[in-house]
């Protein structure tokens, strides 16, 4: 069995959806409370504040959108967030017990803006067409072939003049490590086999991206003006805050 990011993050929205978000040990499902939650949904609300504030000082001071996109959304956690900056919120993710968490959780808080695709690909954004397109910690757990086309589909579906905020990992020192086992037959279950895990629990890959490719693309747009931030969680990133023209 070939490594397979799509089955491992089903299993983690089937099993424990909030970690699968947030790695916090917190998180997981056994040790899930009303404190815990409550601190999970109010991260998402600081990193939106946090988004916006971006946006307004370095790409687009009068910027509001009327719909925007989340790729990668889980079960809402920014999603939900950027449903009270626009009049409609989008989210999109691989695994349908994520999107049926984050389905049961937007009926409980009355949220009645956000709709869901669940797709691996992107390709059932159709035509669609959003004001902000948005991502953030999905793309390092995406190899990056497949990102890369995952990302044209993303850049397509921004409208001219929309904004896009994405983020990526660019510097990772076991990246060599994800690369050269992710495609041996059966490694993930002699991996959990030596950690004395169960054989198939889900593994998170850790991939980086050439900022350069991804610049390209964006200077084939019409971008002429970004704003980058740099993140380091184990792994260093960016988000890019930028305009199509």
């Amino acid at each position: 069995m070939f490594e397979n990011s799509d089955r491992d993050w089903e299993t983690y929205g089937a099993e424990n959806p909030y970690f699968g978000v947030i790695s916090n040990e917190k998180f997981l499902s056994e040790n899930l409370s009303d404190e815990s939650r409550q601190e999970f949904w109010q991260s998402g609300r600081n990193d939106i504040d946090v988004v916006f504030q971006n946006i307004k000082e370095h790409i687009d001071p009068d910027f509001q959108p009327v719909d925007a996109l989340d790729f990668g959304c889980g079960v809402g956690r920014l999603l939900f967030a950027l449903s009270t900056r626009c009049e409609r919120a989008t989210g999109v993710d691989v695994s349908p017990s994520m999107l049926a968490e984050a389905t049961r959780e937007a009926a409980k808080k009355g949220i009645d803006n956000v709709s869901f695709i669940e797709t691996s690909d992107c390709n059932e954004l159709g035509e669609n067409q959003f004001c902000l397109v948005h991502s953030y910690i999905v793309f390092q757990h995406i190899p990056e072939d497949r990102g890369y086309a995952i990302l044209d589909k993303l850049l397509d579906s921004l409208r001219s003049g929309g904004v896009g905020v994405l983020h990526f990992t660019f510097s990772n020192s076991r990246f060599w490590y994800w690369k050269l086992i992710r495609n041996i037959p059966f490694n993930k279950q002699l991996r959990n086999l030596i950690q004395g895990k169960p054989l198939n629990a889900p593994h998170m890959q850790m991939n980086e991206y050439d900022l350069n490719v991804i610049m390209k693309k964006l200077w084939s747009l019409g971008v002429r003006n970004s704003h980058v931030v740099l993140t380091d969680h184990g792994v260093l990133g960016a988000i890019i805050y930028f305009k199509k023209a």
